[in-house]
């Protein structure tokens, strides 16, 4: 699928049950129905919660955090809130999607008394995004949450990251950052470690799947988030450009985490999910694959699925 295509499916479809929170079904003569999957149109159609506060950490538009905060529990109203950090997708391009793609999910994790910690970041069609300026800004954001625990009753010992699709890598690559090799420019003192890592239609590795993606993204994709050449123009071994980009490359991390995909995602297929699962395992990570029947690579992002709910119970297993 062509780009082109891809941002046509992401942004200007218009589905037939857009109203809906699961799975249409088609009916075919002689056969039984058929699923008709939820495209972005139909999740961003989704009761979407609105931020408590929006915080800046530099001085890009795309530099920010959308911070969602509970009720106080009245029989506890000092106690420390668990926090998901969500990352958004959109093929690491602000053209395809944003934020406003998890804002629907930001909600229904309010409901389940968590803090959302829902970031942004400058991506590969971004001035100052790609390499290395994408994944510092997602390392930056996780770790301003720290700034701000104290004063909104956030418990760092209760932290799961949350990512879809291009933010599913996101997310495993910012739960293996301690893993970073000493000469990388991502490399940072003491980065903010979560209890779990929930992948959804994500990508384990770069690496592997550069042609995938290719096809999905647009073929300049994975070369801005690992750059084949340095900035002096000299080429870099495959080992030397994917060492502190792809999480295959990090394991083992010590932070287990779950690789859910829908059986129909055409985007990131299973076979990805339970390729990081098996890499994982193999290295000492506890890393589960978990499909979702009757789901695409939406569904699980949309909240009142069964899909959905499968990410939210792997959540709530890392965080209470």
């Amino acid at each position: 699928m062509s780009r082109a295509l891809l941002a046509g499916a992401l942004l200007l479809s218009a589905p037939l049950f857009a109203q809906s929170t699961a799975p249409a079904s088609v009916a075919k003569p002689g056969g039984p129905d058929l699923p008709r999957l939820m495209n972005p149109r139909a999740v961003m159609s989704l009761p979407a919660a609105a931020p408590t506060e929006t915080i800046s950490y530099g001085e890009a538009p795309s530099q920010k955090v959308e911070l969602f905060l509970p009720q106080p529990n009245p029989e506890s109203p000092d106690a420390l809130r668990p926090v998901v950090v969500l990352i958004h997708g959109g093929c690491w391009q602000q053209k395809v999607a944003g934020m406003e793609l998890v804002r629907p999910a930001a909600g229904a994790f309010l409901e389940k008394g968590f803090a959302v910690w829902s970031i942004t970041y400058r991506r590969i069609d971004e001035e100052g995004g790609g390499y290395p300026g994408t994944f510092e800004d997602v390392g930056k954001a996780i770790d301003s949450l720290r700034d701000h625990a104290e004063a909104k009753k956030l418990d760092l010992n209760r932290v799961v990251f949350w990512g879809h699709s291009a933010g599913g890598h996101l997310a495993l690559w910012a739960g293996g950052r301690h893993k970073l090799p000493a000469d990388s420019p991502l490399r940072t003192e003491k980065p903010l470690r979560p209890r779990g890592v929930v992948s959804v239609g994500g990508f384990g590795s770069l690496q592997k799947w550069e042609a995938e993606i290719r096809t999905i993204c647009g073929a300049d994709t994975v070369p801005k988030l690992a750059p084949p050449t340095t900035a002096d123009g000299a080429e870099r071994t495959a080992d030397q450009r994917f060492a502190d980009t792809s999480p295959d490359r990090l394991l083992p991390t010590g932070v287990p985490a779950v690789m859910l995909h829908g059986v129909f995602d055409y985007v990131a297929f299973p076979a990805m999910g339970l390729d990081h699962a098996q890499d994982g395992r193999k290295a000492g990570d506890r890393v589960d694959i978990q499909v979702a029947p009757v789901a695409g690579h939406f569904e699980v992002i949309a909240p009142g699925t069964a899909a959905f709910a499968q990410g939210v119970a792997a959540v709530e297993r890392y965080a209470r």
